[in-house]
């Protein structure tokens, strides 16, 4: 499967936004994939055949989710989907959320399936997954990639009162709170928030305040837990395939400034381009709204895919990263945003030392280039060093350490391949481009990092915390005069992890979704 096939066609799900608790589907229903709730689901693409439309379902922690469906004499759902040849055997989980309010609610496993190969990625068939016990009334019904990842397509669902077969039950989706140990630590799980949708960043106000931005656009405010918002005038953002609401940060000195800075998906009718504005908050209203990057309306396009939008504070500069949005090619052109770090002040002025502020023709943003797709950064605490993470095509994800005006290779150098196996380069690296710090091989679907430098985990101190989306782990990375040394896991199965960071009370948050967006708090033990 090429990426450029997963760029999403269209966004189905729009009306049924705001319909969670009325009922639209029941025994006998046929349901077409791609009339999902969009806000509620993540980790898919919808693309076409010919005539057909159907969701490319991509990795585990991938999650499609359906409102409305009343489970009451349901013993079983057909599915039509297609798996291609030279993939393993995936696993998946049928689970129903119970409840009118989605949030917090219970999750209850009903049933596992193992995909077996169909002879093709456009060649469909149906199987059958039998529930594993029967319910009653209005649900949302959620399909989960598991095991390997939930890779195949999905054509449509249908709603059966015949019985059926699955493959057992290995998953609990409550949220697990235990005392756990992990890297050399001991501590549990503490929810901080939750919301129905999927959670793309977080940063701190102060102490006690919260801000969140889900993907679909909304920026959520908790106050000790409690949640208020939307937060209305929001920018609009281009919500679909992997674009959205992405980071939110406050400004180094937001208790006197009251900046807030959001990148985003910025949707016009060429298409869409990684933007970046700041505002304040007053009454759960964004106001004051500053526009402080904006690329130029040539390099708006129809992608949807590969935007980076990654925020970083170094001071008064804020960096931030532009995935290669498809082009791979321009990663490597100067005159192009894509595939760069970019580099500004907080106001989006452009710093007059920027690498390459006077080579004509060059983007003045760039702090570096030949990068793929770069969703994570952050600064070293004791040496201001920027690390960044980056997304690998079929393997080589990186963990790279930034440097002025350096050049990070892709495509010329990659650890990775096509997704369809092909070839991107032969050359993993090359004198004149910098090798990344280490590689994920295959990849591990690398998001945000940060850097521990809190007093509550005396053997994490200084070394990095890095998410997985694919893998669902939050690891432990030990970094020893700029090399990597080794890598320890601090969680595992527990969602797609978007975000980590270190909250001003010195333990480490993570934003993950499992599949409603939720943040964690990772409380330690005292020693005794």
């Amino acid at each position: 499967m090429d990426m450029r096939a997963l760029l999403a066609l269209a966004l189905i799900a729009s009306s049924a936004l705001g319909a969670e608790n009325s009922t639209r589907f029941g025994v006998g229903t046929t349901i077409e994939a791609e009339a999902l709730r969009a806000d509620r689901s993540a980790g898919y693409a919808i693309t076409q055949h010919g005539s057909d439309r159907f969701l490319q379902f991509i990795d585990r922690g991938s999650h499609l989710c359906y409102d409305g469906v009343d489970l009451s004499g349901v013993k079983s759902i057909e599915y039509r989907y297609a798996k291609g040849d030279g993939e393993p055997p995936r696993r998946f989980a049928v689970v129903a959320f119970a409840g009118r309010d989605f949030d917090s609610a219970t999750r209850i496993n009903l049933g596992e399936r193992i995909t077996t190969l169909t002879g093709g990625w456009e060649t469909f068939r149906t199987e059958r997954i039998g529930l594993s016990q029967q319910l009653t009334g209005l649900h949302r019904l959620c399909i989960i990639g598991m095991e390997g990842g939930g890779v195949f397509n999905l054509d449509r669902l249908t709603l059966s009162d015949q019985p059926g077969r699955n493959d057992g039950i290995t998953i609990d989706y409550q949220m697990p709170i235990e005392a756990r140990s992990a890297a050399g630590e001991r501590f549990r799980l503490e929810k901080v928030a939750e919301v129905s949708g999927e959670l793309w960043s977080m940063d701190f106000l102060d102490q006690d305040t919260v801000i969140a931005a889900e993907k679909s656009g909304n920026l959520w405010r908790f106050d000790n837990g409690k949640r208020s918002g939307p937060i209305t005038g929001t920018p609009q953002v281009r919500f679909v395939g992997q674009g959205g609401l992405h980071s939110v940060k406050a400004h180094p000195d937001y208790h006197n400034n009251g900046w807030i800075y959001l990148s985003f998906a910025d949707p016009t009718p060429q298409g869409s381009m990684t933007a970046i504005v700041r505002g304040r908050i007053r009454d759960n209203r964004w106001v004051d709204q500053q526009v402080i990057y904006k690329a130029a309306p040539a390099f708006y396009l129809n992608s949807e895919a590969h935007y980076g939008s990654r925020l970083a504070f170094k001071g008064d500069y804020l960096y931030f990263s532009v995935g290669d949005r498809l082009q791979q090619d321009q990663a490597q052109d100067l005159t192009s945003p894509y595939g760069k770090i970019h580099r500004i002040f907080a106001d989006g002025r452009i710093p007059k030392d920027n690498p390459f502020v006077a080579r004509p023709g060059a983007v003045p943003t760039i702090w570096s280039y030949g990068h793929r797709n770069p969703q994570g950064l952050t600064m070293h605490p004791q040496t201001g060093e920027v690390w960044a993470t980056e997304h690998g095509p079929r393997g080589g994800d990186e963990l790279n350490l930034i440097i002025k005006g350096a050049n990070y290779g892709w495509p010329a150098v990659t650890f990775g391949t096509n997704y369809d196996g092909t070839i991107v380069s032969t050359e993993t690296q090359r004198d004149g481009m910098e090798p990344p710090r280490t590689h994920w091989t295959p990849s591990i679907g690398v998001s945000a990092l940060t850097f521990y430098n809190g007093p509550r985990f005396a053997t994490w101190r200084n070394q990095l915390l890095v998410g997985s989306l694919a893998y669902q782990e939050l690891r432990l990375v030990h970094i020893e005069s700029g090399k990597v040394t080794r890598e320890d896991p601090v969680l595992q199965g527990m969602g797609r992890i978007r975000d980590v960071m270190l909250g001003p009370d010195g333990t480490p948050y993570v934003v993950l979704n499992f599949p409603n967006g939720m943040i964690l708090r990772l409380v330690a033990f005292d020693r005794t």
